[in-house]
Formats: C-alpha cells, sequence, structure tokens
C-alpha cells in the first residue's frame, strides 16, 4: 500500500496564486484555427476517429491559443488552509498552445456550459481524462467542452509527433500553466466562434490527477486573482499541491480554501483516499466525494486511450498498455457524470451537491474491506452494491511503467459465490435495480445513467 501511495504522489507530480497583490492584466489571447487537413489531419489526443461524434451531433475544431502570460510567485507562507497569497513574477512571457473544442454541431444545442480540462501529462502525452469519462454526459446535456493543452511536456509532444501540424505550439515553461489555463477561460468567453457563434453560462475547470495538483493550487492562489471560471473539478489529488514557480514539489498538504466565491468539487476514486485523507472536507463551497471500488484510471477510460495512441503512436509506438490483471471496470464514470451535473447547477446558484460517506479507513492507512474483498464505505453505485467481482485500486506489471499500479483490478467472483448473492436472475435484477434507486435517490446516479445500468443487469447472463 505504501508503495501504491508512493507512485500515486510520483505520477501526480511530474511534467513539470492566491490573493494579495493582484495580477497584471495581460494582453488578450488570440485563436487561430488549425486547418482539418495540417499535418497528419488530425488533432494529438484528440476524439474524432475514436468516437463518432457525427452521429452524437457533435464536432471537434482545433485552435492554436497565443498570448502573453504572466508568471507567479509564492507570497508569505502558504499554510494548509490554503489562503495563499501570491505575487507576480514576470509579465509579458509569449506563448501558443492548442485548444481541442468538442461541441455541439448545431449551436441550438448547446446548453451554455463549457468545461475546460487542463489536460494530463503524466505519461508525457496530453490525455483528455476527464473527457474520457463523462462525455457521454456531455453530449446528453448540450456541454461544450475544451481540452487545453497547458503544460510544457504536452506541448513538445505535440510538435514531435507532429510537426507540421503544431510547428507554432510553444509553453517555455510550466510556470506559464496558471496563467494560460485562465486565457483559455478568457477565449472561450471572448471568442463565440470557439462555441459555433454562442456565449456561454458557466465555465467550469477541471483536471485530474497531476493536474489536479495544479489545479488545487490554482484554486487557492490564481482562482482569486484570475476569477475566470465558476467552479473548478479537481479529480484524483493527493493532499499535495504543485509548486507555482519552478519547484517540483509544492505545500505538502493543501485543503481548498473556504473563502473562495466560486464552488469545488473533488472527486476521489478508491485509489486516491489513502494519499489524500488527511485534507479531505466539505465546507460551503467545497464538496468531496469517494467512490467505492474504483480505480485512478480504469478499464473505460483506457479503452478509449487505447484508441487514440493506436492512432497517434505516442506512447509504446502505439502498443495497448496491458497489465498483469484485468483492469478496474467499476463504473467512475457514472459518479463523475452525477458530479459534474452537480457542480454545473451549483455554479449557476442553484443548491449544493448532497455529502458523501467516506471509504471507511484504518488508521488512515488501510481501506477496510468486506468479505469479498470490496471496500467499505464512500459513495456505492449498483455495479458496487450488487457486485459480481472484487474490485481493487491497483494493479501491477504491465508495459507502461507505473501505469498497471493506478488502473485497479476486476477479480470476478466464484460461481458458488454468485449463485450464494443470486440465486436466479431475477433476484441480481432486484438487488441491482434497487441499488441503482438507493444511489438515484441520494443524488450519486442520474436518471439516464439509472437506467443504462439497469438496462446492462437486466441483459446480462447473472448467474
Amino acid at each position: 500500500m505504501r508503495r501504491a501511495v508512493c507512485l500515486l504522489l510520483t505520477l501526480l507530480l511530474p511534467a513539470v496564486v492566491a490573493t494579495g497583490v493582484a495580477a497584471a492584466a495581460a494582453l488578450a489571447p488570440t485563436v487561430t484555427p488549425v486547418p482539418a487537413n495540417a499535418g497528419k489531419g488530425w488533432p494529438v489526443s484528440g476524439a474524432e476517429g475514436v468516437l463518432d461524434l457525427a452521429a452524437r451531433g457533435y464536432v471537434e475544431r482545433e485552435y492554436l491559443l497565443s498570448g502573453q502570460a504572466d508568471t507567479y510567485a509564492q507570497d508569505g507562507l502558504w499554510t494548509d488552509d490554503g489562503r495563499w497569497a501570491t505575487r507576480v513574477a514576470t509579465t509579458g512571457n509569449p506563448y501558443t498552445t492548442r485548444m481541442v473544442v468538442v461541441r455541439p454541431d448545431d449551436p441550438a444545442r448547446f446548453n451554455g456550459t463549457v468545461v475546460v480540462e487542463w489536460l494530463n501529462v503524466s505519461f508525457g502525452v496530453d490525455i483528455p481524462v476527464d473527457f474520457s469519462q463523462s462525455y457521454e454526459h456531455f453530449v446528453r446535456e448540450g456541454y461544450a467542452y475544451v481540452g487545453v493543452t497547458t503544460q510544457k511536456a504536452g506541448a513538445d509532444k505535440l510538435k514531435n509527433l507532429d510537426p507540421a501540424r503544431y510547428g507554432a505550439v510553444d509553453l517555455s515553461s510550466d510556470t506559464l500553466s496558471y496563467d494560460v489555463f485562465s486565457q483559455a477561460a478568457q477565449a472561450v468567453r471572448t471568442h463565440p466562434e470557439l462555441l459555433g457563434g454562442r456565449a456561454p453560462a458557466v465555465v467550469l475547470g477541471t483536471g485530474h490527477s497531476q493536474s489536479a495538483l495544479r489545479l488545487t493550487t490554482y484554486a487557492n492562489a490564481v482562482q482569486p486573482v484570475r476569477g475566470v471560471y465558476d467552479g473548478l473539478m479537481i479529480h484524483g489529488r493527493a493532499a499535495l499541491a504543485a509548486p507555482i514557480g519552478d519547484g517540483i514539489v509544492g505545500p505538502l498538504s493543501a485543503r481548498i480554501r473556504a473563502d473562495l466565491t466560486v464552488p469545488v468539487f473533488v472527486l476521489q476514486s478508491e485509489t486516491d483516499v489513502i494519499a489524500s485523507n488527511s485534507v479531505r472536507q466539505d465546507t460551503a463551497r467545497v464538496r468531496t466525494w469517494e467512490v467505492a471500488g474504483t480505480a485512478h484510471a480504469d478499464r473505460y477510460g483506457l479503452d478509449l486511450y487505447n484508441a487514440a495512441n493506436a492512432r497517434d503512436r505516442s506512447i509504446n509506438d502505439g502498443a495497448p498498455t496491458t497489465c498483469d490483471k484485468p483492469v478496474n471496470s467499476m463504473t467512475f464514470r457514472y459518479a463523475e457524470n452525477a458530479a459534474f451535473a452537480h457542480l454545473d447547477r451549483w455554479a449557476r446558484g442553484g443548491a449544493a451537491p448532497p455529502t458523501a460517506p467516506p471509504i471507511s479507513l484504518l488508521l488512515g492507512l488501510l481501506i477496510r474491506r468486506d468479505a469479498d474483498q470490496n471496500a467499505l464505505g464512500g459513495i456505492r453505485l449498483p455495479d458496487f452494491d450488487a457486485p459480481v467481482a472484487a474490485y481493487a485500486p491497483n494493479n501491477s506489471g504491465g508495459n507502461v511503467p507505473g501505469a498497471c499500479l493506478l488502473l485497479g483490478t476486476t477479480t470476478p467472483l466464484t460461481a458458488a459465490r454468485i449463485r450464494a448473492l443470486y440465486p436466479d436472475h431475477a433476484t441480481y435484477v432486484a438487488k441491482f435495480t434497487a441499488a441503482a434507486d438507493r444511489a438515484l435517490r441520494g443524488g450519486y446516479l442520474l436518471p439516464a445513467d439509472r437506467d443504462e445500468a439497469v438496462a446492462r443487469a437486466q441483459a446480462a447472463p447473472i448467474p
């Protein structure tokens, strides 16, 4: 378990503000369309060709975002309450990066909400983790999505993979990342062409894992100054935060500051809780959910990454990621869809999301488990509360160093155990449906996902 926590922190950190002195006003960024046929002819890490966006009434467009970014420095002592002060360290730093926009083809379908993702670069290439989990929800509801290359590792990889398409991309340092992420939101608000001529009502920022550590620092140190996001989704964080300058490690313990004027949703898998339980919080503006049986990354997301990687050849020359054991297949996406729906409503002035029980820990170091080795406590999705497998947060081996430890495992229950739980198919469906309805009533499952889940159970050959 300690090894798992250490590797989680290692992968959260690499790839390398605050109230106080207000940040200098940067020039408005410019937006330039990337021709569809430029270079190899598709956006690296994009969805087109992996998902049938046209069948869903969506289009994907890519743009270059250019401007001058500020960098920030810590001002005074940063304590674990997140009330951090910052100062502008440098101004006028030129940059060019890219944004991948996925939006309704018919602008009338746009519901006014834009999700801007700080693309994850833990494995050296942009990975749209939150899009991979919640794209079906975004499409159902009419959201627009913007994936932003925010860090140097992602920018450099773009140029390496497709120099003809991304020759102009240039992020000199991760110190620019915080202002680049702010300017991406500014561009969404001031360039209606990004959204098919529409203006957003709500702009939400999101990021997973290593990006979540940077968003923690962003929430505490930059959002109070820039104020460009209406809400933030911090997904898969550890207790620490990213540095604001050139360092490798930021504050080792960081809650989200309680005086923010916008809501923050902290969404955690079972893999994340050991490394983050010291900063658990629920306040008037911060909500934390921990989802039992889930992994830092999972089968659902991996299927999308593998398809994109086969096209882009960005990791292991396009080979799919493999692990020693079957990867975690718990339906984390259902909880993330519900979390986004709650955050959207919250950011629009609606009710705060429901609270949720934490995953049960022993001495803060071990997850307490039932006889089937599934976790106790936490949000319990129907696939978990009517289980046919044991779902663990870590895996091993594999062909991508470090990845499998975060991908979790799925271990089917024995036929005898399944028969003891569900003597016949009707019993399984009844128990599964009751679990789905509990999650729905609790606010942890959306109606559309409840119906999808129950239909799967009805069709499943169990026992």
